[in-house]
């Protein structure tokens, strides 16, 4: 009997301890618990993001380039002024990246890893204090995301209920490329209006800081479409907000192998086409009217420039074909015999531009094959040389001629305007 009371008092004891035991873990889990809890009160996270713009077919961070460099130093400034406070913690880095939807999607895949691995290193040179594992790179390729919105929201793309179609339809996105290249006023709209919000690496900090009397830090303000990538996509336009810059709205010429004696100028008409005129005036006479060659003579000329998804820095550079038509009147003399005439041109021609002085200059070449017509007349200067007497026995003459007629190494000076696009709706 004493030994079975022995044991159900050992029993009681067992299941005693038990109990305080439990109660005091569960009183520190709770504690625990109230103070995650209050930290979470305590602390905020929020985002600060920035987008950087890349050159057609380029992984290279210009900083002229839309407004890189502003962008750069912005992000400095701020994340710095949060970082000299020691009060925050950036809990991960994303890099989202990509690459517009034109070239092919392997290339662009990889243009766009690209363009992701130079904003680590751009984050890697200007913070060197961060742990590189907590920077994320994510290339999307071909963002066909951000185009399907900028589709919903500019209502002035021509044909853009067919384009919004394509966009949804089940097409590879090489064939949808292929296809939106038939279709070229809408192509051509989206290169000239859109196609540079495809070409990012959007850089994501993601921050905690304690809820210390601080004030808000605001959320960053990226020129055209803003890009936020979380679980979903939310897009915002900023009115009237597109990138400021110098527009190219002629270039003067002149051609080098007939030095000071003839100026002209050329007109852009888009990207690929532009249309121009000279004027040439050599006007030379030597050894009191022994000699002379003077000629008055007006041109114009039309070119197409190759190249697709041409951009404003491409206006009148490469190689082109074109057309041209002139006419003037010439007097040749030299010594006793002189013809004088008028004449008419018209042709072909090949140019190559090249731009110099970080495109501030361009050196063009310019060849041409064609017909020239025109119709001498033969004088013989008097003894004197202060006349000319037509030789009466001697006819006019009509001559034509078919080869070489056009020839320049021109210096090309861009003229250019501030400019700045009116925000979509």
């Amino acid at each position: 009997m004493c030994s079975n009371a022995l044991v159900g008092m050992k029993t009681c004891f067992r299941r005693i301890a038990y109990i305080i035991v439990s109660l005091c873990f569960f009183s520190i889990g709770s504690s625990h618990a109230a103070a995650n809890s209050e930290a979470d009160k305590d602390t905020r996270t929020f985002r600060k993001q920035y987008t950087i713009y890349f050159r057609i077919n380029s992984s290279d961070i210009d900083t002229a380039f839309l407004g890189n460099g502003s962008t750069i130093r912005r992000m400095r400034r701020e994340i710095d002024s949060l970082i000299a406070r020691g009060v925050i913690t950036t809990d991960s880095i994303s890099i989202v990246s990509a690459a517009s939807p034109d070239g092919s999607d392997r290339f662009n895949i990889t243009l766009s890893r690209e363009r992701g691995r130079a904003a680590r290193s751009l984050l890697k040179r200007h913070y060197p204090g961060i742990n590189p594992e907590i920077i994320f790179v994510d290339p999307i390729g071909e963002d066909w995301d951000t185009f399907r919105k900028i589709v919903r929201e500019d209502r002035n793309i021509p044909g853009r209920e067919k384009l919004a179609g394509l966009l949804e339809s089940g097409l590879d996105s090489d064939e949808k490329e292929r296809r939106l290249r038939h279709m070229d006023t809408t192509f051509r709209y989206i290169l000239e209006h859109h196609v540079y919000l495809m070409r990012t690496s959007a850089v994501t900090f993601n921050i905690s800081m304690p809820r210390i009397s601080l004030e808000e830090v605001e959320r960053p303000r990226v020129p055209g479409l803003e890009i936020t990538y979380t679980d979903d996509f939310r897009y915002r336009r900023f009115p009237g907000e597109r990138p400021a810059g110098k527009k190219m709205i002629l270039a003067a010429r002149t051609n080098l192998l007939v030095p000071v004696l003839n100026v002209g100028i050329e007109i852009p008409v888009g990207y690929s086409w532009s249309v121009g005129a000279d004027y040439y005036f050599p006007w030379w006479l030597a050894k009191d009217n022994r000699h002379c060659m003077e000629m008055l003579g007006w041109f114009l000329d039309t070119k197409y420039w190759f190249g697709k998804d041409r951009q404003e820095k491409d206006k009148l550079t490469g190689h082109a074909i074109g057309l041209y038509a002139g006419f003037g009147y010439y007097d040749y003399q030299w010594l006793r015999s002189g013809n004088q005439g008028e004449y008419l041109d018209i042709g072909a021609d090949y140019t190559w531009s090249v731009p110099m002085a970080g495109n501030r200059l361009r050196m063009e070449f310019n060849i041409g094959l064609g017909w020239i017509y025109t119709v001498a007349r033969h004088y013989t200067p008097t003894d004197d040389y202060s006349d000319l007497i037509r030789d009466p026995g001697i006819r006019h003459r009509s001559y034509h001629f078919f080869g070489p007629t056009r020839e320049s190494v021109s210096l090309v000076v861009p003229i250019r305007a501030n400019c700045r696009k009116g925000g979509g709706k």
